[in-house]
């Protein structure tokens, strides 16, 4: 049974440094933030913030125990266990 689920990560910028990240339920309501936030700005805050954002995979315990299992039993690589930690598969 898959139990995975993904959330938006939303990093903010100032002045090219990072100030904070949210995270968000989906990258829509992520994407409806930075919009309304945007509509803010003047063009002076324009220019001083930016935002990035990333979809992160969360796991439920017991599939972070079966993916480690997996590995030890030489099921899969260290490198597809990575990329299946990560949400890269």
């Amino acid at each position: 049974m898959e139990r995975r689920k993904t959330v938006a990560e939303l990093t903010i910028y100032y002045k090219m440094q990072r100030l904070t990240s949210l995270i968000f339920d989906k990258q829509e309501t992520a994407d409806k933030f930075v919009e309304a936030i945007s509509s803010m700005f003047n063009e002076k805050g324009k220019s001083e913030y930016s935002f990035s954002g990333e979809i992160k995979t969360i796991y439920a315990n017991d599939t972070i125990v079966q993916e480690l299992k997996d590995w030890a039993d030489g099921k899969v690589t260290i490198l597809d266990l990575m990329k299946v930690l990560d949400g890269l598969n």
